[in-house]
């Protein structure tokens, strides 16, 4: 008679609790999964939000700038355009200063120069030529003729004067045709309707490291650049570094990069940048020279000339928690349709826009936070600024 039995042996039950084990890894490791791809879901979701967001706010501000500003990229071309950490190596000035001029102290240096005929043949804008005078065919405020003034911060307002010849009629008088006020505004000055390219000097024809704009009352203008520095070292992989010197080749991976803003306003106050009496009796002739930092970037209750100390009224456009990289920015038209109208070049005859591309990623303190995969997002748009405002 067979007995039945009531128990398991002991390799059933180390076979039993080998399958419950089985099946509780697969089910912690699904678990798992669908956690970690929940993360990386809002972590992405996060990141395009804010993409979003910020991406809005910068557009905002780029149509509410107005228009190229030429008058900037005319001095970057005059000054300097070397690339330093996402932007320009050295601050221009904004116009402020001039031939002789010392940013840190109240000598901003001389009066604007003016482009003359001197040569014979007619009509006078091949007399002058069709590229302005920054080095040639100019006189300045001591009426010293053919100065080469590249490498000169330029006073607000010369790059129109490259398109005007007060000499058009090629006479001895270098301009002075009636011998009252100078060379300006007497019968010989020809606005001559070509000039020079303002982005000469640049990465390329249109390709540029800065943004500069220019409101249609001409009295505030609106900059925008892309900084990149090192991240908060803690933040920092070992061994990574940071170095944009050269932006063909960059070692991005402990760089940390933003874009910043920055508005200047305009006043009539003459050459010396003073509300007193000035030298020259450029103050309070209806015409702009003189640029401020804008009441909404100071929180000094003092008015400041922008000039060399300026960096620091730079403002973020984007949060701490993001990083801008791969930023690409071109500008057109080359030239101020204003100002070129007897130009033959078709590509000038465009209403002003600008290209930009950049991605955002999460920005080091906060990838360190993140598992896997970090997210990014690729912006590329194309925006339509103000139409011309013909002064």
């Amino acid at each position: 008679m067979k007995t039945s039995r009531a128990w398991f042996s002991l390799i059933e039950i180390l076979v039993g609790i080998l399958i419950v084990s089985i099946v509780m890894v697969a089910a912690f490791q699904a678990l798992s999964s669908v956690g970690i791809a929940k993360v990386k879901l809002v972590e992405k979701v996060e990141i395009e939000k804010q993409a979003y967001f910020a991406s809005e706010k910068l557009f905002e501000l780029i149509k509410k700038g107005g228009t190229i500003d030429y008058e900037e990229y005319w001095n970057r071309y005059s000054y300097e355009a070397n690339f330093w950490s996402g932007h320009f190596l050295l601050l221009s000035w904004f116009w402020n200063f001039w031939r002789s001029g010392t940013p840190g102290n109240t000598t901003y240096g001389g009066i604007p120069y003016d482009c003359v005929s001197n040569t014979q043949p007619f009509p006078a804008w091949w007399a002058m030529g069709t590229n302005g005078c920054l080095n040639r065919a100019n006189i300045n405020d001591a009426l010293i003729l053919n100065q080469n003034y590249q490498n000169n911060q330029q006073r607000y307002g010369q790059y129109g004067r490259q398109f005007i010849d007060r000499n058009s009629d090629n006479d001895s008088d270098n301009g002075d045709e009636d011998w009252i006020n100078g060379i300006i505004w007497d019968d010989d000055d020809l606005f001559i309707g070509v000039g020079p390219n303002a982005f000469q000097k640049l990465v390329s024809s249109h390709k540029v490291w800065e943004l500069y704009l220019i409101n249609s009352a001409w009295d505030e203008r609106t900059y925008f650049r892309w900084k990149v520095e090192t991240a908060t070292w803690w933040f920092v992989p070992t061994g990574a570094i940071c170095d944009y010197s050269n932006p063909e080749n960059p070692q991005w991976e402990a760089c940390q990069g933003t874009i910043e803003t920055l508005k200047l306003q305009g006043k009539d106050y003459g050459y010396n940048h003073t509300s007193a009496p000035d030298w020259d009796g450029s103050e309070g002739d209806g015409i702009i020279d003189t640029w401020i930092i804008h009441p909404d970037f100071n929180s000094a209750s003092a008015e400041i000339v922008a000039w060399s100390t300026t960096d620091s009224y730079w403002q973020p456009v984007f949060p701490n928690s993001v990083n801008i990289s791969n930023f690409e920015l071109y500008v057109y038209p080359k030239k101020d349709l204003e100002y070129s109208w007897r130009d033959s070049d078709s590509s000038i005859l465009v209403s002003p826009y600008i290209q930009m591309k950049y991605t955002i990623s999460p920005s080091l303190k906060v990838q360190a936070k993140i598992i896997g995969e970090k997210p990014s997002v690729d912006i590329s748009t194309t925006i339509q600024l103000s139409p011309l405002d013909i002064r």
